[in-house]
């Protein structure tokens, strides 16, 4: 990874794996990100190295997730970001993407650039099956920067 400050998604069981990438970003001692997810928003949050990751909590979906995170570093009011790493279900070639429905990753690119004036580079990791000729979407769907499969 080439990115200074990155967001890297913290991987479901139908997800592309990310935890190697997340070990590797952490040894490496990238200023590495992960997701934290309330009812209302996401927020970003730095990841101090990897005992740090590996002591996360799992959450109710068995993803690590931070419990503490009003109290680490929010890359959107501190450093800023280079990457993100978005997860999703689908993507066309295009880089349009499939979430989980609750736009979480659109708002928080929509809101990075308004406060920011750009977004970061943006890349989804997929399996060659969730690609497809087209993937719904709305005015308010960001495009991704890359879509990157094995292939």
């Amino acid at each position: 990874m080439h990115a200074t400050l990155a967001t890297v998604y913290v991987s479901m069981s139908e997800e592309v794996g990310t935890e190697a990438l997340i070990k590797d970003a952490l040894h490496r001692q990238k200023g590495l990100f992960v997701p934290y997810f309330n009812r209302d928003e996401m927020v970003m949050v730095r990841i101090a190295d990897i005992a740090d990751y590996n002591n996360l909590p799992v959450d109710t979906y068995g993803v690590r997730q931070p419990r503490d995170y009003l109290e680490r570093e929010d890359a959107m009011t501190s450093t800023g970001l280079d990457l993100i790493l978005c997860p999703g279900l689908g993507f066309s070639k295009q880089g349009h993407r499939i979430g989980r429905g609750k736009a979480y990753y659109d708002n928080y690119l929509s809101k990075y650039e308004r406060s920011w004036g750009s977004a970061p580079y943006t890349i989804a990791l997929a399996f060659s099956n969730q690609i497809l000729d087209e993937v719904p979407c709305t005015p308010s769907d960001r495009i991704l920067d890359e879509v990157i499969t094995a292939k």
